[in-house]
Order: C-alpha cells, then structure tokens, then sequence
C-alpha cells in the first residue's frame, strides 16, 4: 500500500536539503491543524463529540442543570483545546494521487510507503491515523469512552479539569484529527500527527499569517515516486527536477514521473 503527499515544488527542494542518497533522509512539514483545515471541518468533529455527551447524559439520566454537553472545547481567544497546551500537526496524505491542483507555484506529488511510514510513527511516537466518514461508528465510538472518562473531566477557568490519567484530551484531538464530514468520503485521507507543545514548533510567515510547524524526517527508502503536476507549463522543469534528484544520489529515472 502507498498513499500520497502533495508538496509546492519549493517544500521539496527544501526538504531534501541533507539528502545524499541511500540511507540518508528528507523532510516534510507537519503543520499545525488550526492553520491547516477550515473551522468547520475541526468543528463537525467536536460537533460529534458534544453530541454523544448529550446521547450519554441521557442515556444514564444526568439532569440538564449538571450536563457537561456545552463545556467549552477551546481556550479564551485561542484555537487550542481545553487541557494541556498542546498543539495538533498533521501531515495530510491520501489513498489516491486525485486531481492536479492549479497553483502559482507547479507542485509535486510524492508517492511514500505505508510500512515504512508506520515504522516510523512507532520509533518516533507520531500517529498514522485513518480518517473516519462515518457518523454512526464515530458516535458509538465516543460513547464507549466516555463510559470510562464521563467522570474525569470537567472544565474550569484555568483549564485544569482533567485528572492526570483522563483520556479526555485525547478524545478531542481524535474528533479534530480524525473525523470528517461524509460529503468528504471521496478525499481517503490519512494524517501523519504529532502533538507537541507550542514551544517545540517551529514558526514561518506565509500569506499574512503567522504558522506553525514541525519538520518529520522520513527515510529516503520511503520515497516510491516524485509525480510532477501540470508539466506543460514549465516544459524545462522535468529535465531540471531529474537532475536536482540525481544530484542528491536519487535514482531519477526510477522515482520521477509525469501526471
């Protein structure tokens, strides 16, 4: 099984920067989720979540007056979640190559392995996560947990409401990393997520925002194929990319390719 990463043309130059052949390495950005996605697409999963608390109150019959349904999921003035200060960044890969996307930029697309990127989530303590489209099982899910964590959290002005072993916090990282609207079913999105604090990110200026980011190193041996989109408005690139990828002690002919 592969799955697929999209990149502008200058991520890649970048992220092979220290490559030198076999068994040397290359990087791809992990941006935080905030600056990522859209505000709805974080919200329909916490929509989710909210939901199977009111589903669970019911069911166990807690009083409207002691429902926990409308707690606050994020800090004042700030798109960080309740409880630890810690941030979501995500790699977004796909199932298939899908569409040339039309950019100023040309971009690339890289076909990466799965064995290979899960042996790295588990040296490395990332998670390989597959997106869910499904409201249901999601619902059913979330219900099952809070069987166990219903009672360990509560939210308060300092965000402390949370006892050290509650899995709450984790519960809504997985409603904002894992879950999609079903209109959406088609994309077959994975993410490769880390969570880390806000302090380990890195910072650049892009497009009048401020974003943050966590360079994930990969093996070069993850790399199966470099696609490069909309070739024929940058005829002289193809030649110039089989170049750059030979310099950097890649096989070119093997791993580079025309969409």
């Amino acid at each position: 099984m592969v799955l697929y990463c999209r990149v502008s043309l200058n991520s890649f130059v970048e992220s092979m920067e220290k490559t030198s052949g076999p068994g040397s390495s290359f990087t791809i950005p992990a941006v935080g989720l905030m600056h990522l996605v859209p505000p709805e697409e974080v919200e329909y999963g916490l929509s989710l979540l909210r939901e199977s608390i009111g589903l669970y109150e019911e069911r166990k019959g807690i009083p409207v007056e002691k429902s926990k349904q409308a707690m606050p999921f994020f800090r004042q003035d700030s798109r960080m979640l309740v409880g630890p200060e810690i941030g979501m960044y995500v790699i977004p890969l796909y199932e298939r190559r899908g569409n040339p996307r039309h950019s100023a930029e040309p971009s690339l697309v890289l076909e990466l392995d799965y064995q290979s990127l899960g042996e790295l989530c588990l040296f490395e303590n990332y998670s390989l996560l597959s997106c869910k489209y499904e409201k249901e099982p999601v619902l059913n899910h979330f219900m099952a947990q809070l069987e166990k964590e219903y009672d360990t959290f509560f939210f308060d002005e300092e965000h402390t409401g949370f006892t050290p072993g509650s899995r709450f916090f984790s519960m809504l990282c997985n409603a904002c990393l894992e879950v999609k609207h079903p209109s959406s079913i088609e994309d077959k999105e994975w993410r490769l997520a880390l969570l880390r604090s806000p302090e380990e990110a890195s910072y650049r200026y892009e497009c009048g925002n401020l974003i943050p980011y966590l360079p994930v190193t990969l093996p070069v041996e993850c790399l199966r194929r470099v696609y490069l989109e909309e070739f024929q408005r940058q005829p002289l690139l193809f030649g110039t990319l089989n170049g750059f990828l030979k310099s950097k002690g890649l096989p070119a002919e093997q791993l580079l390719n025309l969409s």
